[in-house]
């Protein structure tokens, strides 16, 4: 099976896993602070720069579903598509079969990549603490260059 590498050249590599590293350090922190996040997403320029983009304030005063808010993230990437380069979706979810919270990274890259990533974690009932399991990859269907 061809691995999603096989279709990125070492720049675009690059990217991806910049991008990757960014959001589970933005989601890391902000669970170090919260027991959950609000969706947001991660995307570079021209230049390979990281940028966060944040809900809009509106959206952020509704009550959305998670799918809902996945939605709208998504159609505020494809906006961004012409000037960016990769792109991510950081979300909080729940893995059922481990039963387990995990931080959750969609990544697509405009050059025809895009996977998803899972790190699971537990966090200390009584004292907070954060433990985060291995990563876990799959292939993901494009969403913003499509």
């Amino acid at each position: 099976m061809k691995s999603w590498r096989d279709a990125l050249n070492a720049e675009q590599q690059a990217d991806v896993d910049r991008i990757l590293d960014s959001s589970l350090n933005v989601a890391r922190n902000h669970l170090s602070h919260a027991s959950e996040f609000m969706t947001f997403a991660l995307m570079t320029d021209a230049t390979g720069r990281v940028l966060e983009m944040s809900a809009d304030d509106a959206l952020k005063k509704k009550h959305l579903d998670a799918q809902a808010l996945i939605a709208q993230t998504v159609t505020q990437l494809r906006q961004m598509a012409a000037i960016s380069r990769c792109s991510a979706i950081v979300s909080n979810t729940r893995i059922a079969s481990l039963k387990s919270d995990a931080i959750e990274v969609r990544i697509e890259h405009k050059a025809g990549a895009a996977l998803m990533v899972l790190l699971p974690y537990t966090r200390a009932r009584f004292t907070g603490a954060l433990t985060f399991g291995d990563l876990k990859l799959y292939s993901h269907t494009a969403e913003v260059w499509v």
